[in-house]
């Protein structure tokens, strides 16, 4: 009989172990070192989700009357579904540029995600934001970025304001 209890209990204990690998499965995250890289709008990432970033960044205007500048990077994972998740500001200029970038990534479409033995997996990403503005000494306001190792860094999208001069009472002409 206690034979047979031990082999029972070696039989659930081996299922505990096997249950968990495949849960710790579902929360791999790739960086990446995939068999499929993943596509956005139908190319590369590198490439398609710098054009959807680029068409869609606004410079907020407030930003730009302050002569805010500098770079913001934004982490996060395109998850198995191909929908953005985790996202986190790793380097921040200032709020006002920070909720911009958050924005353009969280209102992205789906992407295809990448896979790995045929398999969708999720994959982490870090995309850096660097808004100028056009005419002004350039230097980067921007506090240094906590980078992960486990991300692929994407190529920067640039964002050139126009700088924005305040006029403060003004009468108008007549």
């Amino acid at each position: 009989m206690k034979k047979v209890l031990l082999c029972l209990f070696a039989i659930m204990a081996v299922t505990v172990i096997s249950a968990q690998v495949d849960v710790d499965e579902v929360d791999k995250v790739y960086f990446g070192n995939v068999e499929e890289n993943p596509m956005f709008n139908g190319k590369p990432a590198e490439e398609g989700f710098r054009e959807y970033v680029s068409q869609r960044v606004i410079y907020p205007p407030v930003a730009q009357e302050n002569s805010i500048t500098g770079r913001v990077f934004v982490e996060f994972i395109v998850e198995k579904d191909g929908s953005v998740s985790n996202l986190k500001v790793v380097g921040s200029v200032d709020p006002i540029l920070d909720a911009e970038a958050l924005r353009v990534i969280n209102s992205s479409p789906n992407w295809s995600p990448g896979k790995v033995d045929g398999k969708a997996v999720r994959m982490s990403y870090t995309f850096p934001f660097s808004f100028r503005i056009d005419g002004l000494n350039n230097t980067s306001s921007s506090r240094e970025a906590e980078l992960s190792d486990k991300t692929t860094l994407l190529k920067e999208v640039v964002i050139v304001g126009y700088g924005v001069q305040r006029r403060e009472n003004v009468v108008p002409r007549e």
